[in-house]
């Protein structure tokens, strides 16, 4: 009877041992594209082995904030903004431009919209304060919150290949933009920064290019009412505009 049991058992377990190896075999391996929340993610095919959720992604950096004066009674912001996120973009990103006065009292305000690319530098200008007999010492740029998604989009291949700046008659400098692709460039925004001996932004300025055809060139001036000394250095920043 043992022997009888024994063997009826052996009989039994071989195929449960088949079948359940091959439903084992059956079942997919649990990847970032399945539409599951597995493996640890802390959503579904997002964090964890997967990439970043974007509901978890930080701020862009906002590396420096500068006022700039145009005229008596009138100032600019100018902000150098990183977004270090190599695979996420926002197509509609709203802030706030503040200054502040020696007594930390806010003084103006200004509302703004602007793009963010995938792991890019880009500069917010906000132009156009006017502030009387009140003298702003201080400038903050804050953003609403950011609705961030899935991009793959990479930067345009241009390069600046010369850049000519002077003083008179009034500070301007003319910069030639290379577009090392086949294809052409389309819908450019360009920024120029001008930095002191220091690192210190002095002044910059921003244009739109709207096309470098495919292995051309184009000059493209920029433009500042006053200086109070020549740049030590000029840092030019391109990326594209979505569409």
């Amino acid at each position: 009877m043992r022997k009888q049991l024994a063997y009826l058992g052996v009989l039994v377990l071989i195929p449960l041992s088949v079948g359940i190896y091959f439903f084992l075999r059956s079942i997919p391996e649990a990847t970032c594209l399945d539409n599951k929340q597995n493996q640890g993610e802390e959503r579904t095919d997002c964090g964890g082995p997967c990439k970043p959720c974007l509901e978890s992604l930080s701020e862009p950096v906002v590396l420096w904030t500068r006022l700039f004066k145009l005229a008596e009674g009138v100032y600019e912001v100018a902000a150098l903004i990183e977004n270090s996120h190599n695979f996420a973009s926002a197509g509609r990103v709203l802030y706030r431009a503040k200054i502040y006065d020696e007594n930390n009292i806010l003084i103006g305000l200004r509302q703004g919209e602007t793009f963010i690319n995938p792991n890019e530098k880009f500069l917010i200008l906000e132009p156009g304060f006017v502030t009387a007999e009140r003298k702003p010492v201080r400038a903050l740029i804050e953003f609403e919150p950011i609705n961030w998604s899935y991009s793959s989009s990479v930067p345009p291949r241009v390069l600046v290949v010369a850049r000519d700046f002077s003083m008179e008659p009034q500070p301007r400098l003319a910069a030639i933009l290379k577009n090392e692709d086949l294809f052409d460039a389309e819908g450019l925004q360009v920024s120029a920064v001008l930095l002191d001996e220091n690192g210190t932004a002095i002044g910059a300025s921003s244009a739109v290019v709207e096309r470098i055809e495919g292995n051309g060139q184009k000059t493209i001036s920029f433009s500042w009412p006053t200086l109070e000394s020549a740049p030590k250095t000029i840092e030019i920043f391109t990326r594209k505009v979505p569409k």
